[in-house]
């Protein structure tokens, strides 16, 4: 077996993009070895600093082993004549796989039998094979960003610099974009700029950690880790937790050395998140804070050097961090001349979008609308007087000095200047957690003005876009309208609100008029059609079946997390016998409905028209069970409702064995037709089984 060492060495890549191209690296490499028939198991490891991507392969085969290929021809019976005469479709084939017809073999195929040219193809070496492949395993990488560079055509996250491609010692020879495989290496930019010449696999790391790189990403990881902690441990404090900020700075450096440094006190004035994000967002420095949890004046910095003199290199991180944390303090001053409120004013010279006019115009429209959701929830009159509170005062900030800075602490820095000025925490609450949640899996605002000035915030957005045309189309959402729609799902869900989509819509709409360009009922089916694709990639996520989704969701979904319960229950019975058998009895009801729509009486049907038992029955067990199961329904018992509906199915199953529905006489026919659609009245105001992929 062989060891294959292939490293890719090139300016610095930004970190975000060293972990994932790692693990890039690594599957293509398992992917292309495969297919060129060399990997032989699994034994792969990936290594990557911002200046280099590399793999190290053991077990690798040697040579490909020899293969058997069969390629099919013409049948049989069109490849000889009567006579047993081979055809042109034989001889054809023959000349085109470079053989004579007597050599020719007959397969059996699932088209029948068919004549077949089966070769014997000799393994190539691997260093043939690897030469090859390898310039091809660096053109498949992909990155969110790539560069061209001098004249080259050739792609890639920054300018490649050197290949390192050993085959147990011996130099896989290939070019890519100018630069030849090569037995060398490269250490650390300032400490060990030299070329580094390995032998194979064996002494990279080995080499490479001797020149000031830890290649091994763990290694370098642990190594970051220490240093940040025992810089931490010097200070007397305790790291403000941030893995990111870790993991960031693990992919900045190839070496690792902290220092510990400080600031003025009187920078203490400026608020937390402002410091730490002066710290963390423009510098990558960790902050620290004693045993209280209060914030301490200083910071740890990661080094990707070893300075000569720590001493000089933490005077220079102070300067830098000193201009910033001035700047912010100037800030902090301009903004405190005016109240958090009197930044309303400033919204009206803010257009929010050409055709939906100002920010102020939003705010008003999205802080009447939190109103309204306040008073549907029933809040007391001073929990809602702070929701509107926080809606007038949530976009504040966004043209203060410091967001203008800090964009990342818009709705931070508003909560700040709240408390600063006296309002309550709820309100400085909604003002913060309002943009909550961030993401799909971000976590959820925690207050009650947080959750209701998002959900309006977001409806304000997604239905003025909406109305005016701005619709997602394919990838491209440049207003981010889907992550609104979920995460005004997942507040309404995980929080247990009982709000109806479609009166939040109307009333969204509602404040939106003289600003729409379409109709407010076309605009809402939209909107509500939008919400519903959304809501079931979140049922997907939950582990609910596709079907199931579409079927519980084309019923409607206008309680929320009505929608859910329904989809959560008949996702427990959609598989077992007896529901099977009853979903297949609605299928055929909604079925007959849809194709004969037009002859469905609107009016309920008469028992005395019925002339079979099987109809009079189904009926009868109809109006038994009617009432109680309308009861289980309305009280969100849908186990229960599924439970007592399922005696309906051996009268369906009886009534589709022994009465035809589309009878002659057009009486009985609409008769019937009317009963079939008490039944799907029924069913349908949970799901709609058409949509049922039953087995």
């Amino acid at each position: 077996m062989a060891e294959l060492i292939f490293e890719i060495g090139c300016e610095e890549m930004p970190a975000r993009f060293v972990a994932p191209a790692m693990e890039e690296l690594k599957k293509l490499a398992a992917a292309k070895l495969n297919q060129a028939r060399l990997l032989e198991g699994q034994d792969l490891a990936a290594f990557g600093t911002p200046r280099r991507l590399a793999v190290l392969v053991k077990g690798l085969k040697e040579r490909q082993e020899d293969q058997e290929e069969t390629a099919l021809g013409p049948p049989v019976k069109a490849a000889y004549d009567k006579e047993g005469n081979p055809t042109k479709a034989a001889l054809g084939f023959a000349k085109s796989q470079g053989v004579e017809v007597g050599d020719l073999s007959k397969v059996d195929t699932d088209k029948g039998e068919r004549l077949a040219a089966i070769k014997n193809v000799p393994g190539r070496a691997a260093m043939e094979v690897l030469a090859e492949l390898l310039p091809g395993l660096v053109e498949a990488m992909s990155f969110p960003k790539t560069m061209r560079w001098g004249d080259e055509s050739f792609r890639f996250a920054r300018p490649i610099h050197w290949f390192l491609a050993l085959l147990d010692g011996a130099v896989v020879p290939f070019e890519v974009a100018g630069i030849a495989s090569a037995d060398r290496t490269r250490g650390h930019r300032f400490l060990a700029p030299e070329e580094i010449e390995v032998s194979g696999a064996d002494d990279y790391l080995a080499k490479l950690e001797a020149a000031f790189v830890l290649a091994d990403r763990p290694a370098r990881a642990v190594k970051v880790r220490a240093e940040v902690e025992n810089a931490a441990s010097s200070a007397r404090g305790r790291l403000v937790p941030d893995e990111p900020l870790m993991a960031e700075n693990t992919d900045l450096v190839e070496w690792a050395a902290a220092c510990c440094g400080t600031f003025d006190r009187e920078f203490l004035e400026v608020p937390r998140p402002v410091i730490i994000s002066a710290m963390r967002e423009h510098q990558r420095y960790f902050a620290l804070e004693d045993a209280d949890g209060k914030l301490m004046p200083n910071f740890i910095a990661v080094n990707n050097t070893q300075p000569r003199d720590m001493a000089v290199v933490t005077a220079g991180h102070e300067k830098v961090l000193r201009a910033r944390l001035a700047d912010a303090r100037f800030f902090l001053g301009e903004d405190r001349k005016r109240a958090l409120i009197d930044f309303l004013e400033d919204l009206k010279e803010v257009t929010y979008h050409a055709k939906l006019g100002t920010s102020y115009e939003k705010v008003e429209r999205f802080a009447a609308l939190a109103g309204w959701l306040a008073d549907t929830l029933g809040l007391p009159a001073q929990e809602r007087d702070q929701v509107v509170r926080a809606a007038q005062l949530a976009k504040c900030d966004l043209v203060t000095e410091m967001v203008g800075e800090f964009p990342s602490l818009q709705g931070v820095v508003g909560a700040e200047y709240a408390l600063r000025d006296g309002e309550p925490e709820a309100v400085a609450a909604g003002i913060s957690d309002h943009y909550l949640p961030a993401g799909a899996d971000s976590a959820l605002p925690e207050s009650a003005t947080g959750m209701l000035v998002g959900i309006a915030d977001r409806l304000d957005t997604i239905c003025g876009l909406f109305s005016i045309g701005q619709v997602p189309t394919g990838a491209a959402d440049p207003f981010a309208l889907r992550r609104a729609a979920i995460a005004v799902i997942r507040v309404v869900l995980e929080k247990e609100l009982s709000l109806s989509l479609a009166a939040m819509l109307a009333q969204a709409l509602k404040g939106a008029e003289g600003k729409t360009e379409r109709p407010a009922e076309e605009v809402a089916a939209e909107v509500t059609q939008f919400f519903a694709a959304r809501f079931a990639g979140i049922l997907a996520d939950q582990g609910c079946p596709t079907d199931v989704a579409q079927a519980v969701l084309a019923a409607g979904l206008d309680d929320l997390n009505a929608t859910a319960a329904r989809a959560k229950a008949l996702a427990a019975v959609k598989d077992s016998p007896e529901f099977v058998s009853l979903a297949a009895g609605l299928k055929r009801v909604m079925n007959i409905l849809k194709k004969e729509a037009d002859q469905v009486p609107s009016a309920a049907p008469d028992e005395a028209i019925m002339v079979q038992d099987e109809e009079k029955a189904l009926y009868s067990a109809f109006q038994g069970l009617e009432a109680e199961a309308g009861q289980l329904f309305a009280a969100g018992d849908y186990a229960g409702f599924l439970a007592r509906v399922s005696a309906l199915k051996d009268p369906i199953d009886r009534f589709f064995d022994a009465v035809m529905v589309m009878d002659k006489d057009e009486k009985v026919r609409k008769n019937r037709l009317a009963l079939l659609n008490l039944m799907a009245t029924l069913f349908g105001r949970f799901a709609r089984f058409e949509h049922l992929q039953l087995v």
